[in-house]
C-alpha cells in the first residue's frame, strides 16, 4: 500500500493520512512516496512500517548497523545527522504546542553530540543461551548482536569477549572501569564524583558537560541566594553549582544515590549543600523559600513537582529534561503562571529520536 509522507512526529514516526486516519510509519520521513505493512490500528490512529521506499528523501541515509529496526534501540539512523537535528527541534516545537498549549516564538538551538556513534556508556542488554542481544521494539522477539553502533567501544569489545548468564546492564565509567562496584564520573573537577553501578548518570559524557555549562551559566545569571535542585540523583548538578559557592537544597529520594552524594560532598568539602530525602511523585511538602528551582526528572516527567510550584512564588525554574512529551505536560500545567524565557536542546541521543532539552521559566509578576 502506498502512502506518502508529509509530516514527523515524537517517536520518530512519519506521519500521512489514510482513509481519514493518521498513519505513524517506523522507517519513514517527511516527503517521500513509501510502501507501508499495517501493523495496528485502532479507532483514531494506524501503525505502519516502511517496507519499501518508492521516493527516498534526499536526506535519506544507508542505516550503518546491520540490527537497525530489529534491535528495538536506534529509529533515526536513516536521517543524515544534520536533518536528525532538525527533525528534533521540529518534533520538540509539535510536542510543546499539541501537549503543552505553548507556541515558542522561535525554534530553540540543538546542541549536536560531538560523537555520532559509540558514545553511549551504560546499556541494558538482554541475555538468550549465553548471546547478547535486544528485543525488537514493542516485542519480546530476541535479537541477538555482535555490538551495538552507538555503545562505547570498549562496551563492544566486552560483549565479544564475554558470554552473558542473565538480563544485564554493563556500564564503563570516564575511567575505563567496566561493571565494578564503585564508579567515577570525571566532570573536569579536581577529582572525580564516586557512584554506585546501577546509579543513574547521562550517557553522553560531552553532552553533559555542556548541559553542566550552560546550567552554571543560567544560575549565575540569576543569582539566587538559595538553590533547590529536585531529582539530584549522586550531584552531577549538585557538586559544580555547590562549588561555585550556591547554597543548595538537594532532593532525592534513592539511598544508593544519597549515600553517593554524601561521600562526593564530604570529597569536595562542601558545607551548602543540605540533604532532602523525598518521593517527588507522590505529594509531597518541602518548608522553606528559595530562588530558584532545579529539576531533572526522569522521563516520567514530574507532574507532582509542577503542581507543587503552583502554591509557591519561586522567582526561576530550570527544568531539565529527556522527554519531550511529559516535560510539555508539566509546562502546560505552570505555564499560566511561568514566562519561558529560554529553550535549548541538547543531542543527548544521536541515531535515536531522543532529545534533552533545558527550560528556564519566569515567575510572571502578577
Amino acid at each position: 500500500m502506498r502512502l506518502k509522507i508529509n509530516g514527523f512526529a515524537n517517536g520518530a514516526y512519519g506521519t500521512g493520512i489514510l482513509n481519514g486516519k493518521i498513519v505513524f510509519v517506523e522507517n519513514a520521513l517527511p516527503n517521500e512516496v513509501v510502501e507501508i505493512e499495517i501493523i495496528q490500528e485502532k479507532k483514531g490512529f494506524i501503525k505502519a512500517v516502511a517496507r519499501e521506499i518508492l521516493e527516498p528523501s534526499e536526506y535519506r541515509v544507508k542505516p550503518e548497523c546491520p540490527y537497525y529496526l530489529t534491535c528495538g534501540g536506534c529509529d533515526l539512523q536513516h536521517a543524515n545527522y544534520e536533518y536528525q537535528l532538525k527533525l528534533k527541534q521540529d518534533v520538540f516545537v509539535s510536542t510543546l504546542k499539541r501537549i503543552g498549549k505553548i507556541e515558542l516564538n522561535e525554534i530553540p538551538e540543538i546542541i549536536p553530540s560531538e560523537k555520532q556513534w559509540h558514545y553511549r556508556r551504560r546499556v541494558d542488554f538482554k541475555c538468550r543461551n549465553g548471546r547478547w542481544g535486544f528485543y525488537k521494539k514493542s516485542t519480546n522477539q530476541f535479537t541477538p548482536i555482535r555490538e551495538c553502533k552507538i555503545a562505547d567501544e570498549r562496551i563492544n569489545e566486552f560483549i565479544r569477549n564475554n558470554r552473558c548468564f542473565k538480563d544485564m546492564r554493563v556500564q564503563i565509567d570516564d575511567y575505563g572501569n567496566i561493571n565494578t562496584d564503585e564508579m567515577m564520573l570525571n566532570l573536569n573537577l579536581e577529582q572525580p564524583l564516586f557512584y554506585k553501578k546501577d546509579a543513574f548518570t547521562q550517557i553522553n559524557r560531552e553532552i553533559n558537560l555542556k548541559i553542566i555549562r550552560d546550567l552554571l551559566s543560567e544560575v549565575s545569571t540569576i543569582n539566587p541566594s538559595n538553590i533547590l535542585e529536585l531529582f539530584c540523583g549522586i550531584g552531577n548538578f549538585t557538586i559544580p553549582l555547590a562549588k561555585k559557592g550556591y547554597k543548595i537544597y538537594a532532593v532525592e529520594l534513592d539511598l544508593s544515590a544519597i549515600s553517593s552524594l554524601k561521600r562526593n560532598i564530604n570529597n569536595f568539602d562542601l558545607k551548602n549543600v543540605s540533604i532532602i530525602r523525598k518521593n517527588l511523585f507522590e505529594l509531597f511538602k518541602i518548608k522553606g523559600g528559595f530562588d530558584l528551582v532545579i529539576l531533572d526528572p526522569p522521563r516520567e516527567g514530574a507532574k507532582e513537582v509542577a503542581r507543587w510550584l503552583l502554591k509557591k512564588n519561586i522567582k526561576h525554574v530550570i527544568y531539565i529534561s529527556c522527554d519531550a512529551a511529559t516535560s510539555s505536560r508539566d509546562l502546560n500545567i505552570v505555564k499560566d503562571k511561568y514566562t519561558i524565557e529560554k529553550v535549548k536542546l541538547y543531542d543527548m541521543f544521536p541515531q535515536t529520536h531522543h532529545v534533552e532539552s533545558m527550560t528556564v521559566l519566569k515567575l510572571n509578576k502578577d
